[in-house]
């Protein structure tokens, strides 16, 4: 090791100074916050020859270097005076041919730099010797410093996409705070792989120190967050730390005063401390797993940043030292990563359990309404049973019973003849095969119900002498078609036979049921008509006719049309238009009082 040198130091702004010194030698130390000029002067010892091929291992030295030996320029980093280049960021080495070296005497080793205030210039001890000893340390170191700074920007990378990915899954904040530090931690440790920045100094040395503060205080509100300590004073004291940073940044590196930017690294100090206690006591109360990980990932680089801190950054013999910090952060970036994804596949099994609960809630509950659904229509059939029966009794009562107590009170009275007792029993009973036929399944058929009113009809209309036309088409089935609406219809179609056999003095009879289409502003409909060759009526008949005003409102009643066309000496046609698209329902028919006991039905004119 070359341990003696002549200086000549030429410091801007003070008195140049000369002489002989011991290495390592720091610019900020001898001269803080000035910039400079140095020349040192070694002397390489005798070289026997053919020795070896030698050279010279600088561990550190900058911030812009030219190295002579014997008075030949061997080696430079950057030009002198450039601020745009930092040999200091990584070692340097320097073959030294045989042909510079004597062998009787010492050969003259001249290293000038040009130092800039806060920039780690100077010379740190040089050695100088064979090369198959002093290579390998060279790379060793350079591995150290170098390569470790490649594996924190790859892990810091590769850990802050995965958090940002997670955090944008469920915006929890521990990931947000590790995919914030990472970038800055990228900046603060790729800026060793680069010797020449876009930017002088001292302004890239602001960014770069303000890059590790954040960096580093986002690193311990992620460790909060982990322990779940991240409420409104860490907050506080987050942004509080941050400006007091901001300030001793400035200072250090605006204002040329690098002990500043040292206390701004020991600053750094009480809030990790701060973190690193509340981990340890989170993982002796919990012993959980990730959180022992928590607690023993975080001692790596609290560990090395007081080494460093120690060891390198105050000491003068720091110069020519390694920081560890770069490795510890990898080891620590690699660790948080494995608890990061750790964290993240408990709260996805904590997820996929609460899915599975809420998913059998659901299911208990849709089986809940299953059988209550199933109550519902147990109760809804028993309803519609006792509608059905109250309509029932309705119908027995409004028809058969009307009848009967008609029938009754003409027994009671003792004036009416055979003829007309019989007329009201027979009355009576039509009204009763009525409301039966009514409760027979037809499922929809029309023409079923036609044919059974036609095998009732049939007989009294023979034995009068009429004659029947019988003219049902084929028809659709018709989804409407209650036992309700097939008892108004077979009461309506009854009325019409009934004025045909008391009124119109007919020979004959047509009943015919057709399917009519759709026509421009009417809906599909089932037509039935009955028209006879009678006496007719006129339209005052109509108009004042309890029996045509009843059809009228069963018509309505079932959501058909009903149309009576007379004329006198004409005949009388009674049609009803049914419609084959389900319609809103009519208001209900109210109960129609019963007829005058003098006759069955109530005369149409």
């Amino acid at each position: 090791m070359l341990h003696k040198a002549f200086a000549y130091l030429e410091p801007e702004g003070a008195a140049p100074w000369s002489g002989k010194l011991t290495l390592p030698h720091r610019w900020d130390k001898a001269f803080a916050g000035l910039s400079g000029k140095a020349r040192y002067v070694l002397e390489i010892p005798p070289v026997p020859k053919g020795n070896p091929l030698s050279g010279v291992y600088f561990p550190r030295i900058g911030n812009q270097v030219e190295v002579y030996v014997g008075g030949e320029l061997l080696m430079h980093r950057g030009a002198l005076g450039d601020t745009r280049t930092d040999a200091a960021k990584s070692p340097l080495w320097m073959p030294v041919p045989a042909s510079f070296l004597s062998d009787v005497e010492p050969t003259p080793l001249e290293v000038r730099v040009t130092a800039q205030p806060g920039r780690w210039g100077g010379l740190a001890t040089p050695q100088f010797g064979p090369e198959a000893s002093l290579l390998p340390e060279y790379h060793e170191r350079y591995v150290w410093r170098q390569w470790a700074a490649v594996g924190v920007v790859f892990s810091l990378a590769l850990t802050g996409v995965i958090a940002g990915g997670l955090w944008r899954l469920n915006r929890e904040p521990v990931y947000g705070y590790f995919a914030l530090c990472a970038p800055f931690g990228i900046v603060r440790y790729g800026d060793r792989l680069w010797e020449t920045p876009p930017i002088g100094w001292p302004l890239w040395g602001g960014l770069m120190a303000f890059a590790l503060a954040i960096h580093l205080l986002l690193l311990t509100r992620f460790a909060l967050a982990m322990v779940g300590c991240d409420g409104p004073r860490v907050r506080q004291a987050f942004w509080a730390w941050l400006v007091v940073e901001v300030v001793v940044i400035s200072g250090a590196f605006g204002a040329g005063v690098p002990w500043l930017w040292t206390l701004g690294l020991a600053l750094l100090f009480p809030p990790a401390f701060f973190a690193y206690a509340l981990s340890t006591r989170h993982a002796v109360v919990t012993r959980e797993p990730e959180a022992i990980a928590l607690c023993l990932a975080s001692f790596i680089p609290v560990g090395a940043s007081i080494y460093d801190f120690i060891a390198v950054r105050i000491p003068s013999a720091g110069q020519g030292r390694t920081t560890v910090l770069p490795l510890a952060t990898m080891l620590f970036v690699l660790l948080v990563g494995w608890l990061i994804l750790s964290r993240y596949g408990r709260q996805a099994r904590a997820y996929q359990g609460l899915s599975n609960s809420l998913d059998e809630k659901v299911r208990q509950r849709e089986r809940e309404l299953q059988v209550s659904y199933d109550l519902l229509q147990q109760e809804h059939a028993q309803h519609a049973a006792l509608q059905e029966r109250q309509r029932i009794m309705r119908d027995i009562h409004d028809g058969v019973g009307s009848q009967l107590v008609g029938l009754l009170s003409l027994i009671g009275k003792g004036r009416a003849s055979r003829a007309e007792l019989r007329e009201h029993a027979n009355a009576a009973l039509d009204e009763l095969r009525m409301a039966v036929d009514a409760m027979q399944p037809v499922d929809g058929d029309l023409g079923t119900v036609l044919a059974t009113l036609r095998y009732r009809l049939q007989p009294r209309l023979a034995a009068t002498g009429i004659q029947v036309d019988w003219q049902v088409q084929e028809l659709p089935t018709l989804d409407t078609l209650t036992p309700h609406m097939v008892l108004q219809i077979q009461r309506i179609l009854l009325e019409a036979f009934t004025n045909v056999l008391r009124h119109a003095q007919a020979t004959s009879v047509r009943v015919s049921a057709r399917h009519q289409a759709a026509l421009a502003n009417q809906p599909p409909r089932l037509v039935l008509e009955i028209a006879d060759n009678g006496v007719g009526m006129e339209g005052t008949a109509q108009a004042r006719g309890q029996g045509l005003a009843n059809m009228r409102a069963r018509a309505q009643a079932v959501g058909a049309l009903l149309e009576i066309t007379a004329a006198p000496g004409q005949g009388t046609c009674v049609r009803i238009a049914l419609p084959v698209v389900p319609q809103a329902p009519a208001p209900a028919m109210p109960a129609t009082p019963a007829p005058a006991p003098a006759a069955p039905a109530a005369p149409s004119t």
